[in-house]
């Protein structure tokens, strides 16, 4: 190998020197934190008692035995139900703008991406108002067709399929924006190909866009999931993960440990256990995304 000349060499130093900064905050905001997390989730550590001794993996062990399958599957059905509706949704609303006689196109999108710019905290309050038993106006327009007023946060029935909604509503503009410029970059010889050979357009759709889609639909639904399953600023807003623990996910259960039992190692095994599901999934993914390519 050809050893460097000083210029080069100064080149890399400069580079090394540019990337300090960030290399540094980086390491202080998420590593530090990161590790000292793992830490603690070996540990005993009660706030009011502070830091006992280890522990090993009985935090891990506790909170298996404890609530962890119940939120568990709640969290699993929040996210299955929540990525199929808003990707079914997106999907829809991206073929549609995509169409090329389509007037207005950019207002429609300007007003299909008014959700994804409210904050998750905003969006929360103002669907609990609309969805008051008493004063929403959720109940105001079901009785005007004779549907008796609804205890939507409530009813264990009810509740769950009420933050769908609302997560669907807020949620499915990034999925739509991801989904738009998939399609806006498709190439358009293998579309005219199967139209000029007399393809329909669901055949055209199923067999060309969808299969040339596939990358982009893998990427869309990966983002999105990891967002569904970490699923926490709707649950303490709306429901506060009730009633009871219907609407409880991963998360808001790693939240009452931490700062309601006070139980900061078990929290941080709550975290690494959800952290661990998400690498798993994601690897998934991502060899399925390769393998189809």
């Amino acid at each position: 190998m050809k050893p460097k000349s000083g210029a080069e060499r100064r080149r890399t130093w400069t580079s090394l020197l540019f990337m300090a900064p960030t290399v540094i905050v980086l390491a202080l905001v998420v590593a530090a934190p990161l590790i000292y997390s793992i830490y603690l989730s070996f540990h005993e550590y009660i706030i009011t008692y502070g830091l006992g001794g280890f522990t090993g993996f009985a935090n891990y062990v506790a909170v298996f035995q404890d609530e962890l399958a119940g939120v568990s599957w709640v969290t699993l059905k929040l996210t299955v139900l929540c990525v199929v509706i808003e990707l079914v949704i997106a999907f829809g609303l991206a073929l549609l703008l995509n169409q090329p006689e389509l007037r207005f196109r950019d207002i429609y999108l300007v007003i299909l991406m008014i959700p994804v710019l409210m904050t998750p905290v905003a969006v929360a309050l103002m669907f609990r108002l609309m969805f008051n038993p008493n004063l929403g106006i959720i109940n105001w327009l079901i009785g005007l067709v004779g549907i008796p007023p609804q205890g939507w946060f409530g009813d264990p029935g009810l509740a769950l399929p009420v933050i769908v909604f609302v997560d669907a509503w807020h949620e499915t503009s990034l999925m739509l924006i991801m989904l738009y410029a998939g399609l806006k970059a498709l190439p358009g010889e293998p579309i005219e190909a199967a139209r000029i050979d007399g393809a329909s357009s669901f055949g055209i759709l199923w067999h060309v866009v969808i299969p040339m889609m596939r990358p982009v639909l893998l990427v869309t639904i990966l983002i999105r999931m990891i967002s569904a399953l970490k699923s926490y600023d709707l649950i303490y807003i709306l429901t506060q993960g009730g009633p009871g623990k219907a609407t409880e996910t991963i998360s808001f259960y790693a939240y009452r440990l931490g700062f309601r039992f006070l139980d900061i190692g078990q929290a941080a095994a709550v975290s690494f256990i959800l952290l661990a599901v998400i690498i798993a999934l994601t690897i998934c993914l991502i060899y399925l995304m390769r393998s189809t390519e």
